[in-house]
């Protein structure tokens, strides 16, 4: 039994007067715009910009000796509340199949990819296992989505079969050639990643909460809510401040469109709006009901010691946010860049306030903090500099369906340069006895499937494109490969590896004179150990030993999910390379490939007949454009 087709929501074509994607966008100008941008030769604003920024991670590397640790603590928690909101964002959307998501998808996998590895370079105050889940989420998501751009790179410098990026594109496509089965894997090994990476974002941000009660008096039960708020607040406007730069430094316009900038900017309203509710209410609860150290941490807050802080965070990070009801502000590109880019840094403060940092206002060790932070900001900038000159900044294959469906001329309905000769234009040398047949629409590759199908033609069909194909995998009764028990599989045994190894960490951290089950029981020897009660040993204590221990585990589970499901990929990825594939010269097209079946019992395999079939088809309704193979002899329409 076929799967079902999945129809994709229609979506109107703009949005408050502005379009979801340019006009003038098409599947060929969209693969040259974005591959271009990576492999043009880097101009001299772009090695200013690199040169500038190692200044910088220079100044950083001279003034981190200053940072006091507590200072250095609130950094990387600053860095990781960047990276887990930048992963919430994109995996939220991407489970949605929220279709403009393409504009800001790749810029929001790369930023959580880097913002996670700046944490690793500041002592973190989180459980290792959780830091590492969000690390090992964020690249498994941003590789995975990469795959198909990367193929298209490598098409791209075909050319130059001896250049050492044509050699880096071809090992790092995994094989990739478009194929019905891949497209199917990719799909699901994509939505896979981007919940095990919700998973891994909301697990370090509670054991963030959680280090923050431990540390501070904060036990109030918004805190772990307004990290996860703060947390997608600074998030989408890290991400609105790259999009704009983005936009602006390469031309993008008609791939991040006004729409997108007016959708984060209400975002960027909604969250700035619950952000503040939390603080408000924290602030009005401790005056209203809070007892005297509730009330003089207030007042050390607003007038004493942490007020720089507190004041950098509401004139910064929160309150401009409101700005964003006013349209004109919200959907210009300046304001929206700006903005986001304050409120992205603003919110850096509340970590400050969360690691009892608030004594260091303009000293010293406040300014070296100050550059310190300005020079790990560097880094990161460096670090998108660096990569988006090795893949595209947009994604690809995302952004031609969102041009395939709204835009009625994006297909390419001219013959390809170089295929008019008629010859069988396969990767293997000499001609086959298969065909191939061309198409301007996955629709069209449907029809012809359908046409082409029966109990009376012995052949073997394969589908190629350059974007997912639903439609033609169902025609093709294809079913791609189940990746969910290897997601499953990998948690599973993710934590299980968490817990052997507490429980042998723990036994080897044993105080000396506790050897027996009993004392081994004892909340003395846990405290004297962890300072906290055995989760296994100790039922009067799971509570408290629950909470901390469920959210690594939690981590450790997301961690071999994300590691399985990333195998998994790879395997069904090369696995999807069965029969001919198309050459490079047809990476932008629908092909369907139709081969002699593997059983000679079937019948014999009529390449002519099968051209008449197919050029008998009502035009745009499984008539291909073209078909090449020797009974074809470059037949077209």
């Amino acid at each position: 039994m076929s799967e079902p087709v999945h129809e994709p929501v229609s979506e109107p074509a703009s949005l408050y007067g502005m379009p979801v994607i340019g006009a003038g966008e098409t599947v060929s100008s969209i693969g040259a715009a974005l591959t271009g941008a990576v492999l043009a030769p880097g101009g001299r604003r772009w090695w200013l910009a690199v040169a500038g920024m190692f200044a910088l991670i220079l100044l950083w590397a001279g003034l981190r000796p200053a940072v006091p640790a507590a200072l250095a603590a609130a950094g990387a928690g600053w860095w990781i509340g960047l990276a887990a909101g930048c992963l919430l964002i994109s995996g939220l959307l991407l489970l949605a199949d929220v279709a403009w998501r393409c504009g800001i998808g790749r810029l929001a996998q790369t930023a959580a990819l880097l913002c996670a590895g700046l944490a690793a370079l500041h002592p973190a105050p989180l459980h290792a296992v959780s830091f590492a889940a969000l690390l090992v989420a964020a690249g498994g998501l941003w590789a995975a989505a990469l795959l198909p751009d990367l193929a298209v790179l490598r098409d791209r410098l075909v050319a130059e079969p001896d250049r050492p990026r044509t050699r880096l594109y071809r090992a790092l496509a995994a094989g990739w050639c478009g194929s019905v089965r891949q497209w199917l894997a990719w799909e699901r090994a994509c939505r896979g990643l981007a919940l095990l990476a919700i998973l891994a974002a909301v697990s370090v941000l509670i054991d963030l909460a959680l280090a923050a009660a431990f540390r501070t008096d904060r036990h109030d039960t918004l805190l772990p809510v307004a990290l996860l708020v703060e947390a997608v607040l600074s998030g989408a406007g890290l991400i609105a401040a790259l999009a704009v730069a983005l936009r602006r430094s390469l031309g993008l316009d008609g791939l991040i469109t006004g729409r997108h900038l007016d959708i984060l900017g209400r975002l960027i309203l909604a969250f700035g709006l619950a952000a503040l509710y939390c603080h408000v209410t924290e602030n009005v609860t401790a005056l209203l009901y809070g007892d005297a150290a509730e009330r003089a941490r207030l007042t050390r807050r607003i007038l004493g010691d942490e007020a720089p802080a507190f004041w950098t965070l509401m004139l910064a990070g929160l309150l401009p946010t409101q700005l964003f009801w006013i349209a004109p502000v919200r959907r210009s590109a300046i304001a929206l860049g700006a903005l986001g880019g304050l409120v992205a840094a603003g919110l850096g403060a509340d970590h400050v306030l969360a690691a009892r940092a608030g004594t260091a206002g303009m000293d010293l060790a406040g300014l070296a903090t100050a550059a310190a932070a300005l020079g790990s900001a560097g880094l990161f900038v460096l670090g998108l500099l660096v990569l988006f000159r090795l893949v595209p900044p947009v994604s690809i294959a995302e952004t031609r369906q969102l041009a395939l469906a709204h835009n009625p001329h994006a297909a390419l309905r001219a013959p390809e340069a170089g295929l008019e000769s008629g010859r069988d234009v396969s990767p293997d040398q000499g001609l086959r006895p298969g065909l191939l047949a061309v198409f301007a629409a996955e629709a069209e590759l449907a029809e012809g499937v359908r046409g082409l199908s029966g109990p009376d033609t012995p052949s073997r069909l394969g589908a190629y494109g350059p974007v997912p194909m639903p439609e033609a995998a169902a025609a093709l009764h294809a079913r791609g490969r189940c990746l969910n028990r290897f997601a499953l599989g990998g948690a599973f045994l993710g934590v299980a590896a968490f817990v052997v190894a507490r429980i042998i960490g723990l036994a080897d951290a044993m105080p000396e004179g506790f050897s027996d089950v009993a004392s081994l029981a004892s909340p003395a020897t846990w405290s004297a150990s962890w300072g906290l009660s055995s989760p296994l040993l100790w039922p009067a204590s799971w509570p408290l030993s629950w909470a901390m221990a469920a959210v690594p585990a939690l981590s450790a589970g997301a961690m071999g999910g994300v590691l399985g499901l990333a195998g998994a990929l790879v395997a069904a990825v090369r696995a999807g390379r069965t029969g001919r594939r198309p050459a490079s010269a047809l990476a932008n097209r629908f092909v369907l490939t139709i081969d002699p079946p593997v059983e000679p019992s079937r019948g014999a395999f009529n390449p002519a007949a099968l051209v008449r079939r197919l050029n008998a088809l009502p035009e745009a309704a499984g008539r291909p454009l073209a078909l090449y193979g020797p009974a074809a002899l470059g037949t077209r329409r």
